[in-house]
Order: structure tokens, then C-alpha cells, then sequence
């Protein structure tokens, strides 16, 4: 038995590492098409961060491609098998479906195991430095965030619109305070929002992060007492953009690990009683009192902490953070589910010819895929629902697999 197992499985072996590197090429491609202009011609990043980005891809790449090549591995080998009625031959000898199936459901718990695992730890972790490539590059050099047609809003006060752009030279720059609170500052006074005809791109102060601009023909709108009025037209101006030299993550799941989220959401839970009101009057408390400096300094970061966590996570993003973890261990299942529906399936069409194995793998994974898109949408609602609708796709193929199991018990 150990001889007609290791027949099988080197074969379920060779068939899947071929697929998983065919597929995971074709999605790095896909990501390199849509990914490369903003990297290498807007955010003006080096040809070597193609690399690193390359690096990033591959892991959040398998999430997808290890269960996609193992369902087309099982269709194509056993297919193969029915098709030159070996499988008739090992049934003659008394061997169950479920019997021949046990090489390609043990491979499928491994694989699934090695999914959950980068699906935890692994994926997130790229998914996080993959979006963060554009911003460090854009940081290294912060004269590629000026560009044409696009509102930047990476930047800590202002976002910029530019009309166009020649060389150093911008022609039509609008500038508009990032928030409504914005009380202006030494380098840049309160305004409601700022249009020069252009402006000339200086040099960048490395140690501040200041970039240096020079405008011309700039009108200034002010707001007063319930009016917006216009200053009058200012021939040159200088003005200084403060660009930090990093941001901080973006709070979506998909770019945390597991252990990442548990702490997020217990931070959460410690840090959402605070008051933002209770806090100000802390720091005004703490200013008052000389002996201690840094009381002031503490209660100001507590504030800024309150007020990040309560504008990135509404409720229907912490129930994402969530079931994030219930999402992930569903999705790894997917070899297991995939390894019980493609044998009876193999063997229902028996043919010799790959394109029928590969017809189905795409049709087969194509749907569990969708099913999984339309199961998330349930993350937006409270309760137990999410936790359950998330486990459907699996549970709807096992049941079929069952089925098909069945009809297929007296083919060869």
C-alpha cells in the first residue's frame, strides 16, 4: 500500500509544484502590470525596488495559487489515472475511493497547515510592505510626490493639486488645508486655500523634512466671520511643506498578522473609555504644573492615540479586525475542501487531455473563490452570523464532495 501511496503522491507532488509556479508567475505579472507605473514612474522609486516588491508579492501571491495548482495537481493525476483505468484495476484489488483519495487528502492537510500559516504571518506581513514601497520611496526622494492630476493627501497638513508639471517647475497649484482644524502654523499661516499660477520646486531639508517651494502670481482665500475673503495677488511667496518621514499603518486587517490583531483590539478595548474632552483638560492640568514636564508630554500622546483609534476603527471596521482570524482559517481549509471535490470530479472526466483538468480546476476554484468574496460582505454585520456564513464555501463543497463521492462509487 505504501507503494501505490508514494506512486500517487510524487506524482500529486510534481503536478502541484508545477502549477503553483505557473500560477503565482502569472499573478506576479499581473501585480508587477498594475503596480509598476505608480512605483517606478509616480512615485519615481528606483528600478531595484521592483525587486523588493517582487519579494513582497510572492508570499501573498501562494495564498492563492497553492490551493488553485493543488486542485489542478488532483484533477490532472487522477484523471490520468481513471483515463488508463488504473484506479479500475486498484478498485478490483479492493481498494475504496476513499482509500485511493488518502494521498491526496494527506497532502491537502499539509498544504493547509502551510497555507494557515501564511495566511497568518506571512501574507499580511507583505501585503503591509507591499504598500508601503510606494511611500518609502516617495519619502527617499520627495520630490516625486508632486505630480500632475493627482490630490496628495499623504501629507501630514495640506494636500496639493497640480494641473501640471515640467521638470521643477509646477504649472496651476492648488493647495487646501487637510483639515478643517488646521490653525496654521510659522511656515504656513491659516488659509482656506492657496492658487498660484505656479511654483518652482527648491531644495529639501533632510533634517526638518521641509520641502522648499517658490510661488508666483498666488491668490490666498481666508475665511473671517462666516465669509471667505481673498488677499490680494502675490507676485512670489516662498512656502514650506512639511513631508514626515513616515505614516503610520493604515488600519485594514488583511496587514496584520494574528497575533497583531489580538493586541490591536485589546488596545482597543483599553483606550476607547478614554474621553478626548477628559484628556485635553489633563493636558491643560499637566501644562499648569511645571514639576512635571512630562505628564504633559504622556497626556499628549494619549490624546493623539484616542484620537486615532476612534476615526480608524468604527464599528464595522473592528468587526473586520475581528474575523479577520475566523476568514483566514476558512480560506486555509480550501486544499483539504479542494482534495475531497476533485477526485470523484477526476474521474468524471476521464480524459487524457489537460485542458479538461485545467477547465475544471479554473471553473471549480473560480466559484469557491466568488462564494468567499460574497461571504465576506457578512464581516459587516454584528453577532455570530459572520462566524458562521464564512465557513458556507466549505461546508457547501464538502457536502458536494460527499455527493460526488457517492455517484462515483462504481466508476473506475
Amino acid at each position: 500500500m505504501k507503494t501505490l501511496d508514494f506512486y500517487i503522491l510524487r506524482q500529486l507532488i510534481a503536478v502541484t509544484f508545477l502549477g503553483v509556479l505557473s500560477l503565482t508567475l502569472l499573478m506576479l505579472l499581473g501585480q508587477l502590470f498594475k503596480e509598476l507605473h505608480a512605483l517606478l514612474v509616480e512615485s519615481g522609486a528606483p528600478p531595484s525596488i521592483v525587486i523588493d516588491f517582487i519579494l513582497q508579492v510572492i508570499p501573498f501571491s501562494l495564498t492563492f495559487s497553492v490551493p488553485w495548482g493543488f486542485l489542478t495537481a488532483v484533477l490532472l493525476v487522477y484523471g490520468r489515472l481513471a483515463a488508463d483505468n488504473e484506479l479500475t484495476s486498484m478498485r478490483m484489488a479492493g481498494l475504496s475511493l476513499w482509500r485511493l483519495s488518502a494521498p491526496a487528502i494527506g497532502m491537502a492537510i499539509a498544504l493547509s497547515g502551510l497555507c494557515y500559516y501564511i495566511n497568518i504571518e506571512v501574507a499580511p506581513r507583505g501585503k503591509n510592505a507591499m504598500s508601503d514601497l510606494a511611500v518609502r520611496a516617495a519619502m527617499d526622494n520627495p520630490r516625486n510626490l508632486l505630480n500632475s492630476g493627482r490630490g496628495l493627501t499623504r501629507l501630514d497638513r495640506v494636500r496639493l493639486y497640480i494641473e501640471g508639471r515640467n521638470g521643477d517647475t509646477l504649472l496651476g497649484l492648488h493647495i487646501y488645508p487637510f483639515s478643517d482644524n488646521y490653525n496654521g502654523s510659522a511656515d504656513m499661516p491659516k488659509f482656506e486655500a492657496m492658487h498660484a499660477r505656479s511654483a518652482e520646486i527648491g531644495d529639501f531639508d533632510t533634517k526638518e523634512r521641509l520641502l522648499n517651494l517658490t510661488l508666483y502670481n498666488t491668490s490666498i482665500e481666508q475665511k473671517g466671520s462666516g465669509d471667505v475673503t481673498n488677499l490680494p495677488l502675490i507676485d512670489r511667496m516662498p512656502l514650506r511643506i512639511h513631508i514626515p518621514l513616515s505614516t503610520r499603518r493604515k488600519m485594514k486587517p488583511n496587514r496584520f498578522t494574528n497575533s497583531e490583531i489580538a493586541e490591536t483590539l485589546a488596545h482597543w478595548e483599553r483606550v476607547r473609555s478614554l474621553e478626548p474632552d477628559n484628556l485635553s483638560r489633563y493636558v491643560r492640568a499637566a501644562q499648569a504644573t511645571p514639576p512635571f514636564p512630562c505628564a504633559k508630554l504622556l497626556m499628549e500622546d494619549a490624546s493623539r492615540e484616542v484620537s486615532f483609534y476612534r476615526i480608524q476603527m468604527p464599528p464595522k471596521n473592528e468587526l473586520a479586525f475581528r474575523t479577520e482570524g475566523v476568514q483566514r482559517a476558512s480560506f486555509a481549509c480550501a486544499c483539504l475542501v479542494f482534495s475531497l471535490i476533485g477526485v470523484p470530479l477526476a474521474i468524471t472526466a476521464r480524459r487524457r487531455d489537460t485542458s479538461t483538468g485545467f477547465a475544471l480546476g479554473i471553473l471549480v476554484a473560480a466559484i469557491y473563490f466568488v462564494a468567499l468574496v460574497f461571504c465576506e460582505l457578512s464581516r459587516k454585520v454584528s453577532g455570530i452570523t459572520p462566524y458562521i456564513i464564512l465557513w458556507l464555501p466549505n461546508i457547501i463543497c464538502a457536502a458536494f464532495a460527499l455527493w460526488q463521492h457517492r455517484k462515483a462509487l462504481y466508476r473506475g
